[in-house]
């Protein structure tokens, strides 16, 4: 059997030991682990109508008019209306039966922009709000009673609307 030189013998144990140190960085640095988490989701907050009303020329016979809303936010993602519905119309001034005398039309469009019907995030500190502008949902017969001249009148407005987050 060959006998190996000092110089032989020091450079494979150098070698050896050079190996056997990179292999033990490696496995110090390469680490692998698992485990099980738990995560909730939120949940949604209705949204609010500030103010509903018309514009400052109102109802006029036979003409539809716009309804101007202003929404509030309070979840922390942006909302987009998709679909708005007016009911119970109504007006105090006796002789102006608000039925007989306005229609609902509900299926007047939306704004084609989904920016005109999106409300900010907000939050329960700090509500977001959007004005909305829905143009035409109500319409005033081309007869109306003459004691529905000026007279007020209120309705429920109600919205459906999903995330606009991206």
């Amino acid at each position: 059997m060959r006998q190996l030189s000092r110089r032989t013998t020091a450079i494979t144990v150098t070698t050896l030991v050079g190996l056997c140190a990179a292999g033990a960085a490696w496995a110090a640095w390469s680490l692998t682990g698992s485990g099980n988490a738990e995560a909730k989701a939120g949940s949604v907050v209705e949204l609010k109508v500030t103010s509903a009303g018309l514009p400052t020329t109102g109802l006029t016979p036979g003409n539809a008019t716009a309804v101007l809303l202003t929404v509030q936010n309070r979840n922390q993602f942006p909302v987009r209306i998709t679909r708005i519905r007016l009911s119970d119309i109504d007006s105090p001034v006796p002789g102006c039966d608000a039925a007989d005398n306005v229609d609902i039309v509900n299926s007047a469009p939306l704004p084609p922009d989904p920016a005109s019907v999106t409300v900010p995030a907000g939050s329960d500190g700090a509500p977001a709000t959007a004005k909305i502008t829905w143009d035409g949902p109500l319409r005033m017969v081309a007869d109306p009673a003459d004691a529905c001249q000026g007279a007020p009148f209120t309705f429920t407005v109600n919205l459906d609307a999903v995330s606009a987050a991206s």
